[in-house]
């Protein structure tokens, strides 16, 4: 008797079998059926901090009645992006998602980071529908010396979530930076200056378009202002930043 085996047709099963198998949590190390476990999700993630609307600076006070609350900085100078998502504050233990993500290569914490930022869009009052998402790119040198894009491997989720095309080449890096971390608050203005052009051959998805960016860590949020002012200049009509982690205010401190 001869059976035949399709390897194929056993792949949905398999995929659903290993997506049913506990995973620890990447906080506390206890099961998790999607990478962090509902104490922790709930201990750092459920509550929801009034932010300023365009920068997600946490902000002293709440207005149920009023979506569009500035920060002070953004009182004083709007930036060129009409509005930021963040899934949490950059502080421990939190921080060490990304640590595990950019600094030891650890890409199962890309989807884990993705599915977080999907929850706090979720939670915003007003849809957010954008037409294309980009990840913040790297130059050639730092990807080369790290293998990988961190902002572009949490993207896919949330492409694959908001049913938005991720572009891959719509902005690039034109010069290559110092390190943002590695240098004072006021210098990272000044090195990010000029550093990204528009992608030529994909110039025409911007006009009139809604464009997500989306970062792993925002502190002084010098490098996507520069992006999207960038954006907007080639005729984007909104740009919203999607970000899963925000350094507080308290932390923008000169050392």
């Amino acid at each position: 008797m001869t059976m035949n085996f399709n390897f194929l047709q056993c792949i949905p099963f398999l995929t659903g079998l290993i997506k049913n198998i506990p995973s620890p949590c990447a906080l506390c190390h206890s099961d998790s059926n999607d990478g962090i476990c509902d104490d922790c999700y709930h201990r750092y993630f459920s509550a929801q901090c009034p932010r300023c609307s365009k920068c997600a600076n946490t902000l002293p006070f709440h207005d149920s009645e009023n979506e569009n609350l500035l920060c002070g900085d953004c009182v004083k100078k709007l930036p060129s992006f009409d509005e930021t998502i963040v899934a949490i504050d950059y502080e421990p233990p939190l921080d060490q998602l990304v640590h595990l993500l950019k600094f030891h290569a650890n890409l199962t914490m890309a989807p884990i980071m993705g599915k977080l930022i999907v929850k706090a869009i979720g939670k915003n009052r007003r849809p957010v529908c954008p037409d294309y998402l980009i990840a913040v790119p790297l130059g050639k040198q730092r990807l080369t010396e790290r293998g990988f894009n961190q902002s572009l491997e949490i993207a896919k989720t949330l492409s694959r979530s908001l049913k938005a095309d991720l572009v891959f080449d719509l902005v690039e890096r034109i010069r290559e930076t110092e390190k943002q971390s590695t240098i004072s608050f006021k210098e990272r203005k000044k090195n990010v200056r000029n550093a990204f052009g528009i992608v030529e051959t994909n110039r025409h998805l911007i006009h009139n378009s809604h464009i997500g960016i989306i970062d792993d860590v925002m502190t002084t949020g010098e490098t996507l202002e520069e992006i999207a002012a960038l954006l907007k200049k080639a005729g984007a009509a909104r740009i919203t930043n999607f970000v899963f982690a925000r350094t507080p205010p308290k932390n923008l401190q000169e050392i």
